[in-house]
């Protein structure tokens, strides 16, 4: 009878740990308004490719002049290397301009979550394909992107 005790409380607690983590991970909508999408042009400052996510960092001047940096955050790492990325110069260039495409954080903070990255030679490359609710999927009509507001 101990034996099946012990096998018992293992599946118990192995469920629970699964559960946990599988609730930890937030939803886009959460920390971005999916119905403001933004369109950030700007030059490279760094690159963070941290789990679980990766961010971009681009310095962005604004109609007065000034410049301020903005955070585009986007798939993780693996997902970038998937879809062809190599982290460094041989897929992003420091000090290069790029346009990021993406949905305003709720905080007004500056931040944006990226879907889509335009590159120095014209090409634009679509990096998520989830629906305007944060859910991944079929890829629904969005509204048109605007500049931030200023």
């Amino acid at each position: 009878m101990t034996k099946y005790t012990l096998g018992g409380a293992v599946v118990v607690c192995s469920l629970l740990l699964w559960a946990g983590s599988a609730f930890a991970h937030h939803a886009l909508q959460a920390q971005f308004d999916t119905l403001k999408p933004l369109q950030l042009k700007g030059t490279l400052a760094r690159m963070d490719w941290v789990n679980p996510h990766a961010y971009f960092w681009i310095d962005v001047k604004d109609a007065s002049g000034t410049v301020k940096q903005w955070g585009c955050e986007t798939i993780g790492p693996a997902a970038l290397r998937q879809a062809g990325f190599l982290r460094g110069p041989a897929s992003f260039r420091i000090g290069d301009e790029y346009t990021f495409e993406g949905f305003a954080a709720r905080d007004g903070s500056e931040r944006v979550f990226t879907t889509a990255v335009h590159f120095p030679d014209g090409r634009k490359i679509q990096l998520w394909f989830g629906d305007q609710n944060g859910q991944s999927g079929q890829q629904q009509a969005a509204p048109q992107p605007q500049q931030p507001a200023r």
